[in-house]
């Protein structure tokens, strides 16, 4: 993907540096992509495409979400049906292969020149989520509503992927008068708890991933100690 090639350009570049490159984020797709490398897994079949183009069209993301359930429950567990691109492009790959598309980034031979130490953070649930409320809570105090009502003016489509995530899709229903702010900030916060469950669970998955318990932000100190501490000894 374009993502891991420039990123590995600019690691490349730090470590011509001697310094080593920390890796932030919460997207495991791009993770993977710039660890494990990422499999394009069928090519496209412009008939097939039609055909659930069409599908959606009559019946909706629902069915098409649910098409993916039977056949690849894996994959439907980490994708919404609004992100029906996605949904039908795991359907496709399904049909086109007989494989669901997880396991072709399995089957994908791409060994990265990186020696990578993951660290997975895992916060105490109830901190977590007051950390969330939190955060939504700030997003609104700095703008939200002007910031999406501005892209609108802008004549961005509604209907496009980057105003479908969280955050910005509410804010939506809230400016269409279908929803009131109240209940879209209710709203935003509740998605992103459930984004995170997502995140959990894609993460999990990966058994490299070294965990560490966060019951309070001491903890975090800490833990910035030990972690340096275990990247030096690899170095050595």
């Amino acid at each position: 993907s374009m993502f891991a090639e420039k990123a590995e350009l600019i690691i490349k570049n730090l470590h011509s540096h001697k310094k080593i490159p920390i890796v932030v984020g919460g997207s495991g797709l791009y993770i993977k992509a710039l660890i494990d490398g990422i499999s394009e897994s069928a090519d496209t079949d412009n008939e097939l495409r039609e055909e659930l183009l069409e599908l959606r069209q009559k019946y909706g993301n629902d069915y098409l979400y649910n098409e993916l359930k039977k056949i690849d429950k894996v994959s439907s567990d980490k994708m919404l049906p609004q992100n029906w691109k996605r949904v039908m492009r795991a359907i496709e790959v399904f049909r086109l292969t007989g494989k669901p598309i997880w396991q072709h980034y399995n089957d994908q031979s791409h060994f990265s020149s990186f020696n990578f130490l993951q660290i997975g953070l895992m916060w105490d649930r109830k901190i977590l989520y007051k950390n969330i409320e939190t955060r939504v809570d700030s997003m609104l105090k700095e703008g939200l509503v002007d910031e999406v009502s501005t892209i609108l003016k802008l004549g961005y489509a509604k209907d496009s992927n980057s105003l479908k995530t969280v955050g910005y899709k509410e804010i939506i229903q809230y400016l269409d008068g279908e929803i009131s702010i109240d209940r879209a900030i209710e709203l935003i916060k509740r998605n992103t708890r459930r984004y995170a469950k997502r995140q959990m669970t894609w993460f999990n998955a990966d058994k490299r991933i070294k965990w560490y318990d966060i019951n309070s932000e001491i903890d975090l100190v800490n833990l910035a100690d030990k972690i340096a501490k275990e990247i030096n000894e690899r170095k050595n």
